[in-house]
């Protein structure tokens, strides 16, 4: 199959598949009361965009059962459905995604808690009041405590003020590591760094014959008698011994860039 038709095919399901996600955004709630609930419905949402992609998805150790705090290395936007696929979860994302035209009402469909950064300490008491609140109630929720992305091969420090959630509800956590790959130029296109910008990467990624994806499910943490300063650093312990066993291979040209993320020019 040529780039140009692999583009072109590859391209029409990607549009199809998310115009298809903005009228179940619009329906969900009467779906999820009439059938299936939100949470299968947006697994299922993930788990189609994963394969409308060519993205494999490896498991390494098992999918926690909820409720859990998630902790994972950042790399690109495709973490989300690549997680999403896997776990019944709700993600963090920085406050601008919910801005984002398309992008924003999907991820407020599935229930995406959004972090304004540098808006202040009761902002983000807010925020982990609404995640302490979720895991009390049984759900899980996901966060990329680096706050931003990297290129995979190391982490960032992980901010421990978000793992306060698990902490105040008694909640595990387990630390997850993706890798992508499975060759150095894919693992090198796969980051969504610098000046990335959302369109362009998503049609350099939709070029690649395949993407895989290693997922690691790493020992879960418990957080009963400690804080959260120690658990992230326990988090990011686990996570930087896995990935010192499984680096990505990437281009050996490949500098590490400023996080700046824009959807479009």
């Amino acid at each position: 199959m040529t780039i140009i038709l692999r583009l072109t095919l590859r391209g029409l399901l990607v549009a199809a598949h998310l115009l298809l996600g903005v009228v179940l955004s619009l329906f969900i709630d009467l779906i999820a009361a009439i059938g299936p609930s939100r949470e299968r419905i947006v697994r299922w949402w993930h788990r189609q965009l994963c394969r409308c992609m060519r993205i494999e998805v490896r498991v390494h150790g098992l999918p926690p059962e909820p409720p859990m705090m998630l902790v994972s290395n950042h790399v690109s936007w495709m973490d989300i459905p690549v997680l999403g696929a896997l776990v019944p979860t709700r993600f963090v994302s920085k406050s601008e995604v919910a801005a984002w035209p398309l992008i924003g009402r999907l991820a407020r469909a599935g229930g995406t808690e959004f972090h304004r950064r540098g808006g202040g300490s009761q902002g983000t008491r807010k925020l982990i009041a609404r995640l302490t609140g979720h895991l009390e109630n049984g759900q899980s929720v996901t966060v990329f405590p680096e706050g931003t992305t990297t290129l995979g091969a190391t982490t960032r420090r992980f901010q421990p003020r978000l793992f306060a959630a698990a902490v105040d509800s008694r909640r595990p956590v387990m630390p997850v590591l993706l890798r992508y790959g499975p060759d150095p130029e894919t693992a090198t296109l796969a980051p969504y760094v610098g000046d990335d910008v959302f369109l362009p990467h998503l049609l350099r990624m939709l070029q690649c014959p395949r993407i895989v994806v290693d997922v690691w499910f790493l020992d879960p943490l418990p957080t009963e008698g400690t804080d959260r300063t120690a658990v992230a650093k326990d988090a990011q312990r686990a996570i930087d011994q896995r990935l010192a066993t499984a680096p990505p291979r990437l281009l050996p040209d490949r500098e590490p860039a400023l996080p700046r993320h824009r959807l479009s020019t």
